[in-house]
């Protein structure tokens, strides 16, 4: 793996909690998990990491499976409003919001219990189609350039989603080293907002 357990563990609690504090939808942040863990994964371990959005399908056990996208004439497709992000670096896929997939399955109706898990795979090992996501940890992505550069140019067009990524890369230390367990924000109305990593549910495996 290009990343340890607990080092991505902490990568997605301190966006998960800065999500929360932010009172974001952590069922749909997709952009931020991934863009946090990408800059995260440049600055702190000098791995080229990119971020990429499309169509993405993942088997997470059982008969479960997670897909974000549409199917248009037979065709798997994304757009600006139906796509997910994920990140690819040195022939690895990652997904930081992969923790969160069990809590869409439950938004989507889904009765069973998945675990909690990150997504960290070589990307020679991807599905050649949906029919062959036969297994847990199959996984099928279909990144689309223009989707890709169009949610890219927005993001860079707010400053306050460019200040929180800094915010979350500053707070980030690799182990062994130690990492404050919470941190100030600015509420932007001159008030800081105490940010904690206490409460945040770990992480048991990978798909």
């Amino acid at each position: 793996m290009l990343i340890t357990l607990p080092d991505y563990q902490r990568i997605y609690s301190i966006a998960h909690a800065v999500l929360k504090s932010e009172n974001s939808d952590t069922n749909k942040s997709c952009l931020f998990y991934n863009y946090c863990g990408a800059y995260i994964l440049n600055k702190h371990y000098k791995i080229n990491a990119k971020v990429h959005s499309g169509f993405a399908a993942y088997h997470l056990g059982v008969e479960d499976i997670l897909g974000f996208g549409s199917i248009v004439d037979g065709k798997l497709k994304s757009s600006e409003d139906e796509f997910h992000s994920w990140i690819e670096a040195d022939g690895w896929l990652i997904d930081f919001m992969a923790p969160e997939f069990p809590n869409i399955m439950l938004s989507q109706g889904g009765i069973s219990s998945i675990p909690r898990k990150m997504v960290q795979s070589k990307l020679a090992n991807m599905a050649d189609g949906p029919e062959n996501l036969k297994k847990s940890g199959d996984f099928l992505i279909i990144s689309d350039v223009e989707v890709t550069q169009s949610l890219a140019n927005h993001l860079e067009s707010r400053p306050a989603f460019i200040d929180l990524i800094d915010i979350c890369n500053q707070w980030f230390n690799r182990k062994p080293s130690k990492m404050q367990k919470s941190i100030s924000i600015s509420n932007g109305k001159g008030q800081l907002n105490q940010v904690s990593l206490s409460g945040i549910k770990p992480i048991v495996g990978r798909w």
